[in-house]
């Protein structure tokens, strides 16, 4: 009779931190450099005022919001993330450096009015706002005040990993984890995971971390079996 594997712990879905590191760049150098560079500098007071993400869903917009955050603040700055999805409660006079704002193009009016109090409040402080959308930030429907603010600074266009690109991107990706894939599995992995770039590397970190804790090298069938038991969208 045939025994069945053993569940696979649910640690080794549990996605990495995003940092500048673990960020696949592709057409992207620039950007990384410039929010690498600031966020390191920013108590010396060479950051611009505002600066702005925008792209399409799943180009890695908030992957470079949370990477930027944590630069800054292991470099001593206080910072601030927020959403348009969540409620900004939060006192707008806040004693954050850096601001975050997630789908910034998506604020309720009173979420712009909350903005506009605390981008001039962190500005005013030699703080940033970095703040993301999905086109660029002079076709946001907000109010002029705040957008003219935001498209004060400077806004870069995050671009997707080309489908043809895949499979170069994510052999680099392994690498500078460490561990090598072959064509085999990369076509597998492109055949039955959801073909966007964070989705891809998620899977290919967690087969990782599983490999080394098995200490087999990364397979088709291991491959197979991580994805069995994975619940993320188009992963079967």
């Amino acid at each position: 009779m045939k025994v069945p594997a053993p569940q696979i712990p649910f640690d080794f879905f549990v996605a990495e931190a995003p940092t500048f590191d673990n960020f696949v760049v592709g057409d992207n150098r620039e950007v990384v450099a410039r929010l690498d560079d600031w966020t390191r500098s920013l108590q010396a007071g060479g950051a611009p005022a505002a600066c702005v993400l925008w792209g399409g869903p799943a180009t890695g917009k908030s992957h470079l919001i949370a990477a930027a955050l944590h630069r800054a603040e292991l470099h001593g700055n206080l910072v601030l993330q927020l959403d348009a999805g969540n409620a900004l409660s939060i006192d707008p006079f806040t004693d954050a450096r850096v601001l975050c704002v997630d789908n910034a193009d998506r604020l309720s009016p009173e979420q712009q009015g909350w903005l506009f109090t605390a981008f001039n409040h962190v500005a005013h402080a030699g703080g940033m706002t970095i703040a993301s959308g999905q086109l660029p930030p002079t076709r946001w429907l907000m109010r002029d005040d705040i957008r003219t603010r935001l498209a004060s600074g400077l806004a870069f266009e995050i671009l997707p990993i080309p489908q043809d690109a895949l499979p170069v991107a994510l052999a680099d990706y392994a690498m500078r984890r460490g561990f090598g894939i072959g064509n085999e599995v990369l076509t597998y992995l492109l055949s039955h995971a959801k073909r966007d770039i964070s989705s891809l590397c998620q899977v290919l970190t967690g087969v990782d971390r599983l490999s080394l804790a098995l200490k087999r090298p990364v397979t088709v069938p291991l491959l197979r079996a991580y994805l069995a038991e994975a619940d993320w969208p188009g992963t079967r």
